[in-house]
């Protein structure tokens, strides 16, 4: 454990650091989460048949379902958001949390020195029940000490500030029909988050701002009607007031075919 995290109070004892994931089932996507047993791979020699548990909160960030299940050695468990909260819903945020194994508490080494296990997983969007687009986490949300399975704390204890995001890749008019910018808070307070899109040459053609609750998730939609404002040049978006450093959006690309690619960038 970094010294710096150890002078925090959320890090003086041993436990687990999950992810806080976006899950949406409009347009004919459905969410699914492969939840891995990760501990046995870490410690092959143990018994690390455990159990989990999973959050699923809407775009406010209040819980509107929950699911525990068991994982085997080895094992894997198939998370479908549509079987938990229905196709009524457009789109929130989820999180699971894997108990540490007794076998790998009962260790000296993870008992004595502060060791926290973090699971950033993979989720899929699928289109369709046909076309499947992985997207890994990429923050921290919140920390179960030892071996707690309700109780957790934030891994962001202060609001971190408002930090600027632009993805790595250009916008061409007619590569895609639309593009959604996901958004997570992953902080105890609300963010307004604003996005702006540029032409070529940093010329500002469209801005809109949205708010995100704590723990709860937004989406900014650049249809048709706005990328067409690029006209025969390429262009590049930005969003402001991000509430975490590392938190950055996700997006998910739609093309006139159906299909559908998401990413981090």
């Amino acid at each position: 454990m970094p010294l710096a995290w150890q002078r925090q109070r959320q890090f003086r004892k041993y436990g687990s650091i999950n992810e806080l994931y976006f899950w949406r089932l409009d347009q004919g996507i459905d969410t699914v989460a492969p939840i891995q047993n990760y501990f046995s791979s870490l410690f092959p020699d143990l018994d690390t048949a455990t159990r989990g548990q999973v959050w699923i909160f809407n775009s406010d960030g209040n819980e509107i379902a929950s699911h525990e299940f068991n994982l085997p050695v080895h094992g894997m468990h198939p998370l479908r958001i549509s079987e938990l909260v229905g196709h009524g819903n457009s789109y929130g945020t989820f999180m699971w949390h894997i108990r540490i194994p007794d076998s790998v508490a009962s260790l000296e080494v993870v008992r004595k020195n502060l060791i926290y296990f973090t699971d950033r997983g993979y989720i899929c969007y699928e289109r369709d029940h046909s076309q499947p687009a992985f997207m890994h986490g990429v923050d921290r949300y919140a920390v179960f000490q030892e071996q707690c399975m309700q109780s957790s704390e934030l891994f962001y204890g202060q609001t971190e500030g408002k930090h600027d995001w632009t993805p790595e890749f250009p916008i061409q008019g007619g590569m895609q029909s639309a593009i959604d910018v996901m958004l997570l808070n992953r902080t105890k307070r609300p963010c307004d988050c604003l996005i702006t899109l540029y032409r070529n040459g940093g010329i500002k053609i469209f801005e809109t701002t949205q708010k995100v609750m704590p723990r709860g998730g937004a989406i900014l939609p650049l249809g048709d009607d706005i990328l067409a404002q690029l006209q025969d040049s390429g262009g590049y978006f930005k969003v402001s007031g991000l509430p975490t450093q590392w938190g950055r959006p996700a997006i998910t690309r739609h093309y006139s075919c159906g299909a559908i690619s998401v990413m981090h960038c």
